[in-house]
Parts: C-alpha cells; structure tokens; sequence
C-alpha cells in the first residue's frame, strides 16, 4: 500500500561567499520540489526578473542560473521549512508550517543588506518569524515585493519587474 508523506520539506537555501541579498519565497512549488530547483515552474516570473536584472543567457530555473545568482551575491531560500502534505498548490492552502530559522541565518551571513520578500505570503512569514525571535544585526532593509508567482495577477510584468529592480541597488559597493 502507497502511503502519503504526511510532510513536505522544502530545498535548502542556495547562497555563496558574502550574500548581500536574500530572496524569501514561501514554500517551493510542486514543481520545483520535483526538480530541486527555486522557481521551477515555467509560468513563474522569478527567472524571467532575474535573466533581465542580471543579463543572464536563460529565464528557466537550472543550476547554471542557480550559481550565477550566487556570483552575483543573491541567496535563495523559503521562509516554511515544512508543511502538511497537501494537494493545492496556493500558498492560502499551506497548513502546519513550519518555518526556516531566519534570525540564525541573518546572524551566520553578516553580509547581507537587503531582504526580498516574494510575496505577501513570505511576508506574512517574515513578519511572524521576526516578532517570535528578533534578530540583532547590522541594518537590513526589508521589502515585500510582488510576487513572482503566475497567481499573481495584479501586477503586469513590466510592473514586477520596475519594482524587483530594487534588488540592484544593493549589489553595488
């Protein structure tokens, strides 16, 4: 008899030496789980944003895209470590979270100035995970932006991609 995981677990962070910047995302995709890989679905605008902001041959989620991210200073990574098996794929549809330790993350890369939050969702993470265990560091701006995801119709991806923008101006010295 096949038995359901009760759980999903999410992909560890992608990061290199010194991250200035670090994209949280809520929980990987069905898709993305499958491939091990941060935006893997073709719909999802994350890799299109980046491919432009940082003028990269491809606007697919692959390894080659993944390192070229770390090169650049950019880590990756979710704010749910795990969650109940579930079905959907939405983010309203997550149930028993369980999140990254972000605090300890921010504590271990000292480096990091900016923090992108993909999403409402990640954001409503954030907000959570911060309030429970404060995180002592350096100034770190923090910035809901839109998300990525193809449910995200309120925003056109020229707007997306003017407001993910902001991630460059913490890249430079």
């Amino acid at each position: 008899m096949n038995r359901i995981p009760s759980r999903e677990y999410g992909l560890p962070p992608v990061i290199g030496n010194e991250p200035k910047v670090l994209i949280l995302g809520s929980f990987p995709s069905k898709m993305s789980l499958a491939a091990q890989l941060y935006y893997a679905n073709p719909r999802n605008h994350f890799w299109r944003i980046i491919q432009i902001l940082f003028s990269l041959d491809d606007d697919r989620a692959t390894r080659e895209n993944q390192q070229a991210l770390k090169e650049c200073h950019v880590a990756l990574w979710d704010m749910i470590a795990s969650r109940s098996f579930q079905t959907g794929a939405m983010d309203r549809d997550i149930r028993d979270p369980v999140m990254n330790d972000i605090p300890a993350f921010l504590r271990e890369h000292p480096t990091i100035r900016f923090i992108g939050l993909n999403g409402s969702k990640a954001a409503e993470c954030f907000k959570k995970v911060i309030y429970e265990a404060p995180f002592h560091s350096s100034p770190i701006v923090i910035m809901r932006l839109p998300s990525t995801s193809p449910a995200n119709a309120t925003y056109p991806f020229w707007q997306k991609l003017e407001q993910w923008r902001v991630i460059l101006d913490y890249l430079t010295p």
